[in-house]
């Protein structure tokens, strides 16, 4: 995939996760919530325990690796489209040890030994379907199968400043600055490691579902890099409550993709949606397929914002909304929250639009699209 032009929000280079007190911070209307008991379990290379941390707390509180959110079906018997989760891990895991200017970049030594042992999804897979089980029973052994499930999954490895940061105090070069980095190459953590986070599958969002145009595009839209949900904290913090994501706009006025979410727009009877620029979603893998079935032709270029007067429907869809119609579409003014004068567009997704048809197709092929957890 093609990255885009980016106007991304940074606070800085270096390993970038954060304390709780810390999380709590950066969303003051929410702190109490996050020092309260939750119905949550994390597993970390196979070992499960119950867990206080949301998952956004969950991935702050990691060094940046690359990520994915699944979800459970039949009960939490399943994961949808889960061979498609690993191999684009894989693949963001890969992009990122290769990216030797980026935060998470290893040491040089140890990239190959990385990306052999993460970077392809034969060798990751293992690794993820014995953390995600050990993780899943021990949910379900708590709580009961009662829910669908929520799967954050987080892999990550020593990063060449993590190792920097270890020998600091030493001159580098210095024979115990090398036997420290080769004592870090040296350990299992420098073959990667595997955290899960499990936590019910929230409800989908009921009618009125409300987007706003706020933000740039990610500078690597193809690797889903877990520093991503810092950087569009400061975006966050302007969402009004009621809004269910933010979407993201090119220079030119295209959208092509929410902060969280796939984009997407019906025009003249044709789904539209950017084909390069995003990271391609499991659930938008499923609407292009439904699209194929249905005989519903596809666009494969961003939806324009100008365009908006025109379109006869529009959709994000992720993990936990599945596809999910937009009832309202807000334009608010930079830095400032949206207000009712900032609606663009309203759009007709009653029973019998085709809207609400392809939102229905999507839920009834999950499970079809799905794996039995090992």
């Amino acid at each position: 995939m093609a990255s885009s032009r980016s106007r991304r929000m940074r606070s800085g280079g270096g390993q970038r996760f954060l304390p709780r007190l810390a999380l709590a911070l950066l969303s003051p209307t929410r702190a109490m919530s996050t020092v309260l008991p939750g119905r949550f379990v994390v597993a970390t290379n196979g070992v499960a325990s119950a867990s206080e941390l949301t998952s956004k707390e969950f991935l702050l509180s990691h060094p940046p690796g690359a990520y994915t959110t699944a979800r459970t079906c039949a009960r939490a018997a399943r994961l949808f489209e889960w061979t498609t989760h690993v191999e684009r891990t894989a693949a963001s895991a890969a992009a990122m040890i290769n990216d030797q200017a980026g935060s998470a970049a290893p040491a040089p030594s140890a990239r190959s030994s990385l990306l052999a042992s993460i970077g392809n999804a034969p060798s990751l897979r293992p690794k993820l379907d014995a953390t995600v089980s050990a993780a899943v029973r021990q949910y379900c052994s708590t709580y009961g199968r009662e829910d669908e499930l929520k799967v954050t999954i987080l892999v990550t490895w020593p990063s060449a400043t993590s190792g920097a940061a270890a020998c600091e105090g030493s001159t580098e070069g210095s024979p115990a600055a090398e036997r420290s980095l080769a004592s870090a190459e040296g350990s299992p953590a420098a073959e990667g490691s595997v955290a899960c986070h499990i936590a019910p599958l929230p409800p989908l969002p009921k009618p009125p579902v409300k987007v706003e145009v706020r933000g740039a595009p990610r500078a690597n839209a193809a690797a889903k890099d877990s520093s991503w949900v810092a950087d569009r904290a400061p975006l966050e913090a302007l969402k009004r409550e009621d809004v269910n994501e933010l979407l993201l706009a090119g220079e030119g006025g295209e959208l092509l993709e929410g902060s969280q979410t796939n984009f997407f727009t019906l025009e003249k009877g044709c789904l539209r949606t950017a084909g390069e620029g995003i990271l391609a979603g499991t659930v938008r893998r499923l609407l292009l397929e439904v699209c194929e079935a249905e005989g519903i032709p596809v666009i494969l270029s961003p939806p324009r914002l100008d365009d908006a007067a025109t379109w006869e429907a529009a959709f994000i869809s992720s993990t936990s909304r599945l596809l999910l119609p937009i009832d309202e579409l807000y334009l608010p003014k930079d830095g400032k929250q949206s207000e009712p004068a900032d609606l663009v567009r309203t759009f007709d997704n009653t029973a019998g639009s085709l809207s609400a048809k392809l939102r229905d197709l999507v839920q009834s092929e999950v499970e079809a699209h799905s794996t039995e957890i090992a």
